[in-house]
């Protein structure tokens, strides 16, 4: 097998599509490369393959299939100042059969590889506990979706492949010491990683020792208070330990607070900093610091909802993430609310009422109300990052109209005289296709397309190229459109011969 064959056979994913990203500048704060992704519905090729490898096309691929099942999944580590070496030394104190790739704008790509098919439901959770555990929460997982919705055409999302441009890349891959890897010995590396589902499931992500040190205490806090809090967000971190302190202790939960700082802070806070934190507490209920470091790393959402003493269901926004425009006309879009795939309309995207009724009829939740503002910069963050599924133009509004206009004219019986018009039909003379609208638009009523009005018709026959012209016959003034013959080709095959007309015949005789 070819090195693009091994390829295609390691990163076996979604049969009817592939992606691609168009990169238009790299964003300043961070470097991260800025642009749109666009899927592409036709299936993946060793030739895509070797056009990513040449450089040519950079190549992206899905990993959920249509069964909703996959054969491998990755973490996308957004942090574009990553040492990639503590990173790999991270999955190995862990003993996480993985393999990091460098993305190309810095970041990482951690892949794991099966050697047979695994649930979407299954692979997506873990990884995110996989993440949590090596201290990059938040970062995205691939498969973005446990379900896709393949009737709305639904794709999935890719993520970029690495060793565009082969050897010659910044897409490289690591090997178990730091050193980087040619693309064979990454895909020989690949090929020895693959895990059965059973090892998979079976990697371990829950330490009894930090479980027993916060019963039924944020998984974040448990695993932070297992290794202890080093300088940098010792204040965070006291604090959300004195939320749980509230609510596990309610009767002592301030000496509690002084057993925290000295048991996990290092070195321990000054006891004028201890009053300060505990005075806050004792104002009013807080909720822990979340988005805060250092326990955002870790964070653990869905398990730490299932606590006794967690984050509880109200106590934060609703996951909205991937959203995706499936560009027909009118588009379709799809967003993950709470890991559940959503199809909703522009009219939804938009208004947040709407979005909350389709939310209720499809996934039976309803998500939280967020102020106008907020709800209005949410949408434009998910807009940033759109993916955008090109549909056949066939299957669009727009397409069914060419196909039926090329129908009425091509398909049907033609005129070859100015005359024959008023036989409603399209008549073939001067280098021209010349029709009447209104024998256009019976044809599309017949047809069951009642999208446009006249109005509309005329508009999409001129951005077509179609011309208006003013036609005389037998005394009576018309207007018509025309299009050049080569707009239709001039497959003759496709001519109807028109029936005699009684009125010449009675003319000859």
């Amino acid at each position: 097998m070819s090195l693009a064959e091994r390829l295609h056979t390691i990163f076996l994913g979604n049969a009817r599509a592939h992606g691609v990203f168009n990169v238009t500048k790299d964003r300043e704060k961070d470097g991260k490369k800025q642009g749109y992704a666009r899927v592409i519905q036709e299936p993946t090729t060793i030739a895509h393959w070797e056009k990513h490898l040449a450089g040519d096309a950079g190549l992206g691929i899905i990993p959920i299939k249509d069964n909703n099942h996959c054969h491998w999944g990755a973490i996308d580590v957004d942090n574009y100042t990553i040492d990639h070496r503590v990173l790999i030394e991270k999955l190995k104190k862990h003993k996480f059969p993985a393999i990091v790739c460098r993305s190309k704008s810095g970041g990482a790509h951690v892949y794991f590889f099966f050697r047979e098919e695994i649930p979407a439901e299954d692979l997506q959770p873990k990884l995110g506990e996989i993440s949590s555990v090596l201290g990059y929460s938040g970062s995205e997982i691939f498969p973005k979706q446990t379900q896709i919705l393949v009737d709305r055409g639904d794709t999935g999302n890719f993520i970029n492949m690495p060793y565009f441009g082969g050897d010659n890349t910044v897409r490289y891959a690591f090997g178990p010491t730091g050193e980087s890897l040619t693309l064979e010995e990454f895909i020989g590396f690949a090929e020895n990683s693959r895990m059965s589902v059973e090892e998979f499931m079976a990697l371990p992500t829950k330490h009894k020792k930090s479980e027993e040190l916060l019963p039924h205490g944020p998984p974040c806090l448990q695993h932070l208070c297992a290794q202890g809090f080093g300088e940098g967000g010792r204040n965070n971190a006291l604090f959300s330990l004195g939320v749980y302190a509230r609510m596990a202790h309610k009767e002592d939960w301030e000496n509690v607070v002084q057993n925290y700082n000295t048991k996990y802070m290092k070195p321990p806070l000054s006891a004028n900093e201890v009053a300060v934190i505990v005075k806050q507490l004792q104002k009013k209920d807080y909720f822990y610091k979340c988005d805060d470091q250092p326990i955002s790393s870790f964070c653990n959402k869905d398990v730490c909802m299932s606590r006794k003493f967690g984050v509880g269901p109200g106590s934060r926004n609703n996951d909205l993430s991937s959203l995706t425009k499936v560009n027909g006309d009118p588009p379709i879009w799809l967003l993950n609310v709470d890991g559940q795939r959503v199809e909703l309309s522009t009219d939804a995207l938009v208004s947040q009422n709407i979005f909350q009724k389709e939310c209720v009829a499809q996934i039976n939740k309803f998500p939280l109300t967020l102020t106008s503002r907020a709800w209005q910069v949410r949408m434009q963050n998910l807009l940033e990052n759109l993916t955008i599924v090109e549909t056949a133009p066939d299957t669009t509004i727009k397409g069914n109209f060419e196909d039926l206009m090329s129908s009425f004219c091509c398909d049907r019986a033609r005129g070859f005289e100015k005359e024959e018009i008023i036989q409603g039909i399209a008549v073939w003379t001067e280098d021209r296709v010349f029709f009447q609208i209104k024998d256009l638009l019976k044809h599309l009523t017949v047809n069951n397309f009642t999208h446009y009005s006249i109005n509309k018709v005329g508009l999409r026959i001129r951005e077509l190229g179609g011309e208006r012209v003013y036609w005389k016959i037998a005394g009576k003034g018309m207007h018509v459109w025309s299009f050049p013959q080569s707009y239709f080709g001039t497959d003759e095959s496709r001519e109807i011969e028109l029936p005699p007309n009684p009125k010449q015949e009675q003319d000859v005789m």
